[in-house]
């Protein structure tokens, strides 16, 4: 007969409305995610203060209740009374559980833990990996006739092939199990499916209802509308008309976590967390969106128009990509969830949640906390010693890693809204975004006033630490225009790391700032002006991009490269790893940007890597009467899935041939209102004409120059049908192909584009 075991914890839950532990001494986002869920479910809790221990040992006491716990018997009280093992008194603090786990009858037959030879059970003894892997199979319900006579060895493998160690280092069957190590199998244990006919999952003993695959996607501390006791989760396909009610408040380390709701009973279906599942999830950078491909920084997603999107700051709304792809911005870490069966379910830009909270403080005042002495130091990503440290800094302590995690980053603006009140915010408003202010930054509002400006300092995870007046701290507001949206929406990548999207800017022709160093500045009726700012200055010497060096000078393994392929031109934002060179000479840099510490934060180089042009056919048109004559490029190019056009007003046609493959530096505003003056193009160089056999698929050709690789995702033009197709469709249908190169195959040139017949 099936039974149907639900946890006492689970009613004390829904009664009292606690919340799960936040362990102030877990920073690996994995294992906060799994001890806040079993702190929850009461199968292992903390040590007290705030604090997880996921670095000691567990006893064979300490797992067996553990065990008993997680399989849905929290009390067993009846059990404690007398004794079985002679080393285990009655009055021993782990009796009730060791002797249910012999004696209670719906434990008996599975015998998950069992004493020694000579009758003991060596309660005080360090659990072993072998023995737990034992242990959890026997809570599935596995016996040695499953498993195999060859004990640990068989035991550990079966453990291994059922997942109950992913993510678990151990290998040895001696090795000790700390903390860490047994709740993440213990999270293992409870997803899979029990032995034998019953079926399920282990889950299913410890709540009385569960829902698959779902994503936790707002709580009240990143949607002010819920309640603590709500949050919105994505359930299988859609989201649910209303808030589904929580016990308390979950754990935001949860958020984005794609698995099965653990359910309480009663009839209000309130979850007390989120089991991980197996099932494929991909972070991705967004670098560029449009309407039917995402770029990110190591590849371009083609999703189809019904994929199902959610982004966070549209609100609660579930749509499609068709819809919402605009809502999806540059800099966005973007999720997708991939179900059973390798199909992409959902894509999903969530609210970024602080692990940092309570651990962070302002560097240099009164109040300042001390760093420990054997805590390293790292700046913006570079280790720094101690005299390197500013006043105004955020310092983060990470104590799991022993590290001081040092920020920089701030803004300075009017203040114009905070709610529930301006000098003790929950919430604040500048630039036209929205901040979420913990209780430890509201503090330093005390003194400040709406419509006073201010500066925010951030901590590493970006949330804001503190509040001052612009008269005690302000911002370098100078940065690069990443974006322009509609002509009158810019997002700003300030040097100092702060990245400001969608700000609502006040300035004629924005679109001809895209790619340029600006300066944000805001007027007392709080529009946002940019002004454009002249680049000047670098650290001298050759950046070795291996050791991290630029002449003296160390380079932040952060740091922010962009390439100006001309001078005037936009800038475009590359990365290292888009860098062929091991070494920069000073000649190809152009600027550079350090921190207070002297790190370089970010640096601007010359035409290095060739990806910072739009390589495609040219067309000269001429719009207008003699009189009031006008004068276009148009730029027919290969945009990853189709063919795409851009027109750009030039102030002549000099140099320009129809039908020529060109490279027009990428981020030149293509508009009939604005003149380009400095545009000019890239010739391309006719490396061979080659056939099918000279091709290395679809990484490289051999030509009569020597070998060229082929730039990623490469375009094809077909003359006679006057459009470009991809290079594979290419190969099907065609046999002589045209290369064209930016450079020579030595200078570290790639065929960029191809003219196939």
């Amino acid at each position: 007969m099936k039974r149907k075991i639900v946890s006492l914890l689970l009613v004390l839950l829904l009664v009292f409305s606690s919340t799960s532990a936040a362990f102030s001494d877990i920073s690996d986002s994995k294992l906060a995610q799994t001890a806040s869920v079993l702190d929850a479910l009461g199968i292992m809790q903390g040590v007290g203060d705030n604090r997880f221990d996921p670095n000691s040992s567990l006893t064979r006491a300490q797992f067996c209740k553990l065990a008993v716990t997680a399989l849905g018997f929290s009390d067993v009280s009846a059990y404690g009374s007398y004794t079985i093992f002679p080393d285990v008194k009655n009055t021993h603090w782990a009796a009730q559980y060791i002797n249910a786990a012999v004696r209670h009858p719906d434990l008996k037959e599975q015998a998950i833990i069992r004493g020694y030879a000579d009758g003991t059970f060596g309660p005080d003894k360090i659990v072993t990996y072998g023995e737990v892997c034992t242990m959890l199979l026997r809570m599935l319900g596995y016996k040695e006739t499953d498993i195999g006579p060859f004990w640990p060895a068989d035991y550990i493998a079966r453990a291994q092939s059922l997942g109950l160690t992913k993510d678990v280092s151990l290998s040895d069957s001696k090795a000790a199990v700390k903390r860490s190590d047994a709740a993440i199998m213990l999270i293992n244990t409870l997803g899979a499916s029990m032995k034998g006919d019953e079926g399920g999952l282990l889950l299913d003993r410890v709540a009385s209802a569960t829902v698959k695959n779902s994503i936790l996607l707002e709580t009240s501390e990143t949607d002010s509308s819920l309640a603590d006791n709500e949050a919105v989760f994505y359930e299988d396909g859609s989201l649910s008309e209303a808030p589904r009610k929580t016990a308390g408040k979950l754990d935001k380390s949860l958020i984005g976590v794609y698995g099965t709701i653990v359910v309480g009973k009663e009839g209000e279906k309130v979850a007390v967390g989120v089991i991980p599942n197996s099932n494929k999830v991909e972070t991705h950078t967004v670098t560029e969106v449009s309407a039917d491909s995402i770029q990110t920084e190591l590849q371009t997603l083609h999703p189809n128009r019904d994929t199902k999107v959610y982004v966070s700051r549209e609100g609660r709304k579930l749509g499609t990509f068709a819809d919402m792809w605009s809502g999806i911005q540059a800099g966005d870490s973007l999720h997708c969830y991939y179900n059973e069966y390798g199909v992409l379910e959902l894509m999903a830009v969530l609210p970024r949640v602080s692990s940092s909270a309570g651990n962070s403080f302002v560097y240099g005042i009164a109040s300042a906390a001390n760093i420990p002495a054997e805590y390293q130091i790292v700046k913006n990503g570079a280790v720094v010693d101690r005299t390197k440290l500013k006043k105004y800094d955020v310092v983060t302590l990470d104590a799991a890693n022993k590290q001081a995690l040092v920020s920089d980053a701030k803004i300075s603006g009017q203040y114009l809204s905070g709610t529930p009140t301006f000098s003790y915010p929950q919430t604040i408003t500048m630039f036209g975004k929205n901040y979420s202010i913990s209780d430890q930054a509201a503090a330093t509002f005390a003194n400040i006033k709406l419509n006073n400006y201010i500066t925010l300092l951030f901590d590493t995870e970006g949330d804001v630490a503190a509040a001052y007046p612009t008269s005690t701290v302000r911002a370098d507001m100078q940065g690069i225009v990443t974006n322009v949206k509609d002509s009158t929406t810019a997002t700003v990548v300030l040097f100092n790391g702060v990245t400001m999207q969608d700000l609502s800017v006040d300035v004629d022709d924005l679109s001809s700032m895209l790619g340029r160093v600006v300066a944000v500045g805001q007027s007392s009726g709080g529009k946002v002006t940019l002004s454009t700012v002249t680049l000047n200055g670098k650290v001298s010497g050759t950046w070795s991009i291996a050791d991290g060096k630029l002449g003296e000078r160390t380079v932040s393994p952060n740091v922010k490269i962009y390439e100006e392929v001309l001078a005037g031109a936009p800038l475009n934002a590359i990365k290292a790893s888009d860098i062929a060179s091991a070494k920069i000479v000073s000649s190809q840099i152009r600027y550079t940007v350090m921190d207070s510490a002297g790190t370089v934060t970010n640096i601007v180089l010359g035409d290095v890597t060739g990806e910072s042009w739009t390589y495609g056919i040219a067309q000269a048109e001429k719009h207008g009467d003699d009189e009031s004559e006008t004068y276009f490029v148009k730029l027919k190019y290969w945009d990853g899935s189709s063919t795409a056009e851009a027109l750009y007003r030039v102030p002549s046609l000099s140099g320009i041939s129809n039908g020529i493959p060109v490279g027009i530096p990428k981020g030149y505003p293509a508009s009939e209102n604005i003149a380009n003056r400095s545009l000019a193009t890239q010739k391309l160089n006719l490396v061979d004409t080659v056939d099918l056999s000279a091709f290395d698929g679809s990484s490289g050709v051999k030509t009569k120059d020597g070998y060229y690789a082929l730039a990623s995702d490469i375009g094809v033009y077909i003359s006679a049908r006057n459009e470009f197709i991809s290079l594979q469709n290419a190969k099907s249908n065609y046999t002589t192909f045209r290369l064209y190169a930016n450079k020579s195959a030595e200078e570290g040139g790639k065929v960029r584009l191809i003219i196939a017949s």
